[in-house]
């Protein structure tokens, strides 16, 4: 048999088996099916342990792996096959020699929105979706709509909000990443409800354990860190659409990679958080309803702040050199010239000279080169510009508390690198057990905002004088809004830092004092407790 089409044809592959090119949404052709042994190929996309009746592939190619699912799961009496390309469709169903099983189609012939293509009886509690890699593949964004509407099919939509002043069910995309344990702990706190749902086994493993988790738990919302555990082709988003759930999305680090890959969810259904509110009008450009809420602090530290011999220095500083392969990777996505070179030169220097304001000042400097860079090279770009410039402003600093007795704990080779074999240079430190404990055994913690941070502070302001620490940090505009005058000592560049390290090195009392205001400060106002109690109220509110 072969069939053709201008973006689908089926031929004999290398041994004489049928396989399927198809033209996918990248203009790209791709091969459904192994060219040589197309049935052992086919074992790997046969689901385990079915329990439900019904199962719908999404995609089915040519079907070689449904005769052998229906073969392992004798319970299965009904297929749905959602297929782009008719003749495959055709294909895969005449395979099916099982006249017990009911056999429908659904395939890309139809103008009409996925859920109105669907059998109209389809249940997402009584089915299993099947998913065929290659077909997703090669249209991503065919079968992303096909694959919302058939995990949320029977679902009602809810309200688009979460109701305000009651207990509320929260799915939480869950990895294991910066911030999460202390978000599901802080909504903990508040009362609600909190499911957490492990991205770690892939996009397709949690969109189904989404699927099931709105059939039994009834969510109100759900959350996710920096967007971790949104799939790449938008069927969380639309799901989230679909049921009327809102999804939030707290960002804990800058958003510019992170909206540059992938498709982003409907903001339709998508509030964003900031932790720096220098980046709300680049998000609020893309549509999204959005907030600033800066970082806070997990009172859990406490049970490891104690002070140890061995974390006890004058001054410390936690962190990484930068002196990695981390600039090489971003400096391989963008060309390199004299007049690349130069430019970035000039960008440095405009983020180092305008602090505060060092995202505009390099935007001016790159608009005004005529460099014609690509979407993806710009964005390299910049953040070669802004971490090279971290990684000088840092050196800087640290090379004037040299002299008074710095301990860096973290990555001593990177650190050795730019500043020599005599440097005291520590082992890294756990952040949970360790990190409180060099807090709270520092006579000065140091702290140099990254300056991908235009205005808001870093997770060190809140964790330090929890901790029981002395914290001396650069002045940053958020600084003020979340601190009184007398919480905080700060410094005010360079050549004023290694005074006022001297100053409060020389005044136990004068410490202390500042940190015990600034302890009582973070439990009072800066927990993730509060912060998410902020969120939750942000996202009920009628402003944008």
């Amino acid at each position: 048999m072969e069939l053709s089409r201008k973006d689908c044809e089926i031929l004999p592959g290398k041994r004489g088996f049928l396989t399927a090119t198809v033209v996918g949404e990248d203009g790209a052709e791709l091969y459904l099916h192994s060219l040589y042994d197309p049935f052992r190929e086919a074992q790997s996309h046969v689901p385990t342990c079915v329990e439900e009746a019904t199962l719908v592939f999404l995609g089915s190619g040519l079907g070689y792996h449904i005769p052998l699912t229906l073969a392992a799961n004798p319970g299965v009496k009904r297929l749905v096959l959602v297929e782009r390309y008719p003749e495959l469709a055709a294909a895969a169903a005449a395979g099916i020699t099982d006249t017990a099983v009911r056999v429908e189609i659904v395939t890309g012939l139809s103008d009409l929105p996925p859920a109105e293509t669907l059998p109209p009886d389809l249940d997402s509690a009584f089915l299993r979706i099947v998913p065929h890699p290659p077909s997703l593949r090669a249209n991503p964004a065919w079968y992303a709509g096909y694959h919302a509407a058939v995990a949320t099919a029977g679902r009602e939509r809810r309200r688009s909000e979460p109701a305000g002043g009651k207990a509320l069910t929260i799915l939480f995309l869950y990895g294991g990443y910066y911030g999460q344990r202390e978000c599901i702990r802080g909504l903990q706190a508040l009362g609600h409800r909190v499911i957490s749902v492990d991205y770690r086994n892939g996009e397709v493993g949690t969109i189904s354990v989404l699927q099931n988790s709105l059939v039994r738990e009834r969510p109100d919302l759900l959350f996710s860190v920096n967007m971790r555990g949104l799939d790449h082709r938008g069927v969380v988003g639309e799901m989230m659409v679909r049921t009327g759930i809102p999804l939030a999305v707290w960002f804990v680090d800058s958003p510019e990679f992170i909206l540059s890959g992938g498709t982003l969810p409907p903001p339709a259904a998508t509030t964003f958080f900031l932790w720096d509110q220098s980046y709300l009008p680049q998000v609020e450009a893309l549509g999204y309803r959005s907030f600033s809420l800066p970082l806070a602090a997990d009172p859990t530290l406490v049970e490891a702040a104690q002070p140890v011999a061995g974390f006890r220095s004058r001054i410390s500083f936690v962190g990484n050199s930068l002196v990695s392969d981390f600039l090489a990777r971003l400096a391989e996505k963008f060309p390199h010239t004299v007049a690349t070179r130069e430019l970035m030169a000039a960008g440095v220097g405009a983020i180092l000279a305008q602090r505060g304001n060092q995202l505009a000042a390099l935007e001016k400097v790159i608009a005004g080169s005529g460099i014609p860079f690509s979407r993806e090279e710009l964005l390299f770009f910049r953040a070669y510009a802004v971490h090279s410039a971290t990684t000088r402003y840092r050196t800087m600093l640290l090379e004037r508390l040299l002299p008074h007795g710095l301990t860096f704990f973290g990555d001593p080779p990177g650190w050795r690198a730019i500043f020599g074999e005599g440097i005291d240079a520590r082992a890294d430190v756990h952040y949970f057990a360790e990190t409180p404990a060099v807090y709270a055994s520092s006579e000065l913690n140091f702290n140099a905002t990254s300056l991908q941070m235009p205005q808001a502070v870093n997770q060190r302001v809140f964790d330090v004088p929890l901790c029981g620490g002395f914290l001396l940090t650069d002045r940053q505009e958020a600084l003020w809004e979340l601190f009184r005058d007398d919480e905080v000592a700060q410094y005010e560049g360079v050549d004023d830092l290694a005074e006022k390290a001297l100053y409060y090195l020389a005044r136990p009392a004068v410490r202390e004092k500042i940190t015990a205001k600034a302890r009582r400060r973070v439990l009072a106002e800066h927990t993730y407790e509060r912060r998410m109690g902020e969120l939750l109220r942000l996202l009920n509110s009628p402003g944008t």
